[in-house]
């Protein structure tokens, strides 16, 4: 098989690291999703390179080329290098000495079959040389075509290696799937789905966030739900007819925390706390916490105090969930992101410091205070301006003392 050379391949950058690596032969050919985007004929994210040579003679080749080179990985074979900014990830050959679901020792091996035997699925075990010619042990580019995920050789045994490869083969189903999804494949994933919980929740965030990043992924997660596999790291209750409908009013790019806002918001009162369990940054679990529980209101001025809580953007993302969740109109939901949109959240006029001038003691007071103030400014429909918020201070702070 051969495709036409894309331009990532005959790229300057590129030519310069794979000549490098081939001036003795076939040392080095293209892997991974980059192959698998180069036959779907879609945009690449990253050029992945494999070899037969160690990564200490990658390094060598590499500078004595005059090619920056970062040892980035070298327990798992893999070194960095760096032409023009690009970067290209070269990994040696490998095979799997031993493995516990999570991680792997590697051996280093000269065969490519052997290195593509251990790759998760068969549109991701292809190579491909600089020429565009594509070598294919176990038929990828095929199930590429076809939209056929299917794991590389015993699925079980792929699972067992690295137990992410559930969320990938649901993942990839929602990327890359055309039709009924691979039975044996999904057979495998519900028998050994109970082993998603030996994973770290940081690897959970990443792999889960990327599905429902996917332009469609409803389908793939209802898949998940009745194979038992969703519930075993997000349990229930699911709402994917408010994600649908998300995604169907959603004219930006895919956000993945308001999607899981949608599917599957945390309330409060919930033991279970998907932010926790999915590790995520206390940013994240804020806006999450913050997406699941809000309840905007449609009518100006009131959703005002709504906007100034909880800033503009994510006002906007909370009235888009209600009216995925069908508590208010499309219409509503229009007309409250249109008003948000000219209407930016305003800061509190005053600061604690100008309470400290006017005699405050600074401390807790100075923080009741302003809270107090931002109360009567907030019920003013934010009008007051800095000298009307200062006399309304001297006011109470004059108030405190009689």
């Amino acid at each position: 098989m051969r495709i036409s050379p894309k331009p990532w391949m005959t790229a300057p950058e590129t030519r310069a690291v794979m000549e490098v690596l081939n001036r003795d032969g076939d040392m080095a050919r293209f892997v991974g999703g980059c192959v698998r985007s180069a036959v779907l004929d879609i945009p690449i994210a990253d050029v992945d390179i494999a070899t037969r040579y160690t990564p200490e003679k990658v390094m060598e080749l590499l500078r004595d080329a005059g090619i920056r080179v970062v040892p980035t990985g070298l327990d798992h074979g893999t070194v960095t290098a760096v032409v023009n900014h690009e970067h290209f990830e070269i990994t040696t050959l490998r095979l799997d000495v031993e493995t516990d679901g999570r991680r792997a020792v590697v051996a280093f091996t000269e065969d490519w079959r052997e290195d593509a035997a251990r790759r998760d699925f068969t549109m991701n075990a292809m190579f491909l040389r600089p020429d565009g010619s594509i070598d294919d042990p176990f038929g990828g580019h095929g199930d590429a075509l076809a939209g056929k995920v299917r794991f590389v050789g015993d699925p079980t045994t792929r699972i067992r290696e690295d137990v992410l490869r559930i969320l990938r083969f649901f993942r990839f189903h929602a990327y890359y799937g055309k039709g009924e999804v691979d039975p044996a494949g999904l057979k495998a994933c519900r028998e050994h789905a109970g082993l998603i919980d030996s994973l770290s929740g940081e690897r959970i965030r990443v792999e889960f966030l990327k599905l429902l990043s996917a332009p469609s992924p409803v389908p793939v997660l209802d898949l998940m739900e009745n194979a038992g596999v969703l519930q075993v790291f997000l349990p229930g209750p699911y709402d994917l007819e408010a994600l649908l409908r998300l995604i169907e009013m959603d004219d930006e790019a895919a956000d993945p925390v308001l999607r899981l806002a949608a599917l599957a918001p945390e309330r409060n009162g919930h033991a279970f706390r998907a932010s926790e369990r999915m590790r995520f940054s206390n940013a994240e679990a804020a806006r999450f916490h913050a997406l699941s529980v809000s309840e905007p209101e449609p009518g100006a001025p009131s959703f005002r105090p709504d906007i100034y809580r909880l800033g503009n953007a994510l006002f906007e993302d909370a009235v888009r969930l209600k009216a995925a969740r069908g508590a208010i109109s499309s219409a509503d939901a229009e007309a409250m992101i249109e008003a948000s949109r000219t209407w930016p959240k305003p800061d509190l006029p005053v600061r604690g410091a100008d309470l400290v001038e006017m005699g405050l003691a600074a401390g807790p007071s100075v923080g009741e205070a302003l809270r107090r103030l931002e109360a009567w400014w907030i019920a003013r429909d934010f009008v007051p301006d800095r000298d009307a918020c200062l006399a309304e201070t001297r006011r109470m702070i004059a108030e405190e003392k009689t």
